[in-house]
């Protein structure tokens, strides 16, 4: 009561005066981090650390619950370098995955990040993530979308959002109380909108939030807060930035600063000549190849592996992975494989977000989902999130989500096709995973069982654990990722990616160290 009535009195001294409320609450925030003049003074600022970031954005962990512990990138060698005045920023870091899986260089010299923005044009430096890497000095032109996400970026600190409220150009607005902070809101002159929380006694800021676009979540409700605070050549500035998100309040990420520099030497931030004149990259062209596996089932590659089959009045899908993008590429691939005949229904293998990238395009085109019964919850808090700022299709055209939960199996058969359902057994890395079995033709489709492109996994018993509990005869598999095998081949590939990952673990056991999937469950 007596912080809204002091608020009260602020709105009345203010406007009499001639100063907004939020404007005077934008001044305070400046004095308390070293004054307006000196704020607005600052020409670059570099903030140094290291940290954690949560694997696909919280959607990495190993069951749905929201009580699952997550999965991490250690983030090391962090540099955030800002050029307040020629409206330029650049991101580098080094990720490595703190669990034994896939790519070897993920887990031991990770990818590096060298992103920068200039302006209107986004580009990168370098990089190649799960992909083949790219030269550290060879320059590419970013999507349109990464110049909004660098301009947050630039504007994630205190100093960076402050200067941003005291230009002429930007809107403040919506003064309130919350918990003992001073809030508003903040739209910047090129129509950035956040939200920026004051402590009503220090002045200083406390969290910083907006929202972003994603593929699983619609909008989505970033925040970071501010801690730590410690002055820098009579500025105060954070050594604790803790980024959460509106879904399960997940930790998107972490950042312990070990130093902060103003007015420093920092890089050469200018884009070349070559990424100005070049076009930033729109939605790549998507081609999905249909081969014909058995009668009545089809392998579509081009936009992940997904697999089809035909049942008398309608097909089913197996996973819709990736993103809005490549679920209707393939959805709209297995609509023409058989005219006249619907696609109703997707299997989704498990949850984690490259898999289920697609699940909410698959809603908005009305296919019921097929998943394990852990799975449910998580889809329907996925299904129901919505997405107004950033529409994608399930915005676009909102359904409510149709779900069929498979505990041990679930048989789907007529008089043309059968296909059981069965859950994946002893896996440590996707707990409620499902696959599809037709044992009419012995063939499988799965997701993350097996990848011919990985050099680890610590989960290959999986495939022949399952294969052996359910007493199944195989002979092809089917893969979301990698292409078509036979069991035989399979099983070669998991027998040297399970060594390969054994061995890695030997060697950190041997440091002294800890990695998640450590020791290796070998059962070849």
């Amino acid at each position: 009561m007596r912080r809204d009535l002091a608020i009260a009195f602020v709105l009345v001294c203010s406007s009499a005066f001639g100063q907004s409320p939020e404007m005077k609450v934008i001044m305070n925030a400046a004095e308390a981090l070293g004054g307006k003049d000196r704020i607005l003074s600052i020409k670059t600022l570099k903030i140094q650390g290291y940290g954690q970031m949560a694997y696909m954005n919280g959607g990495g962990n190993i069951t749905a619950s929201p009580d699952a512990p997550q999965k991490w990138w250690n983030v090391g060698g962090v540099e955030r370098t800002i050029d307040f005045e020629h409206g330029r920023m650049r991101l580098k870091q080094r990720q490595l995955t703190d669990f034994v899986f896939a790519n070897l260089p993920l887990v031991t010299t990770g990818i590096r990040i060298n992103q920068t923005l200039d302006g209107d044009i986004a580009y990168n430096l370098g990089g190649g993530g799960f992909g083949p890497p790219i030269p550290e000095n060879k320059a590419t032109r970013a999507p349109e979308a990464a110049v909004r996400e660098r301009r947050i970026e630039m504007l994630d600190n205190p100093v960076s959002i402050v200067r941003s409220a005291l230009d002429a150009t930007t809107k403040v607005s919506g003064l309130r109380n919350e918990a003992g902070r001073q809030v508003l809101d903040i739209t910047t002159a090129r129509g950035d909108k956040l939200t920026l929380a004051v402590d009503a006694t220090t002045h200083l800021p406390v969290w910083l939030s907006w929202v972003g676009p994603d593929a699983n979540l619609g909008d989505v409700r970033y925040r970071t807060y501010f801690t730590g605070y410690q002055a820098e050549r009579g500025i105060m500035l954070p050594f604790g930035y803790n980024t959460k998100i509106d879904f399960r309040d997940i930790v998107q990420n972490k950042l312990y600063v070990d130093r902060n520099t103003i007015d420093g030497p920092i890089p050469e931030l200018v884009a070349p000549a070559e990424i100005r004149s070049t076009p930033a990259p729109g939605p790549r062209s998507i081609n999905v190849e249909a081969t014909p596996v058995a009668k009545g089932v089809w392998y579509l590659k081009g936009a992940g592996g997904s697999t089809v089959f035909e049942f008398a009045d309608h097909l089913t899908m197996f996973e819709v992975n990736g993103n809005e993008q490549t679920a209707k590429a393939n959805i709209d691939k297995a609509r023409s494989l058989v005219p006249g005949k619907p696609l109703t229904e997707v299997i989704v293998s498990h949850h984690h977000f490259d898999h289920s990238g697609g699940l909410r395009t698959a809603v908005a085109e009305g296919l019921t989902i097929i998943t394990h019964r852990g799975n449910v919850d998580l889809f329907k808090e996925m299904a129901a999130r919505p997405a107004k700022e950033f529409p994608d299709a399930l915005g676009r055209n909102p359904k409510l989500i149709r779900i069929v939960a498979v505990d041990e199996k679930l048989v789907l058969k007529d008089s043309t096709m059968e296909v059981v359902v069965y859950h994946a057994i002893n896996n440590s890395h996707m707990a409620n995973g499902v696959f599809a079995y037709v044992p009419r033709d012995k063939l499988v489709a799965e997701g993350d069982f097996v990848d011919e492109g990985w050099d680890l996994v610590y989960w290959g018993n999986t495939y022949p654990d399952s294969v052996k509990f359910y007493k199944l005869q195989v002979d092809k598999d089917l893969p979301v990722h990698g292409g078509i095998h036979t069991y035989a081949e399979v099983l070669e590939y998991l027998k040297k990616q399970t060594k390969n990952a054994q061995d890695l673990c030997d060697r950190v056991e041997q440091s002294g160290l800890s990695m998640q999937g450590c020791p290796v469950s070998n059962t070849f």
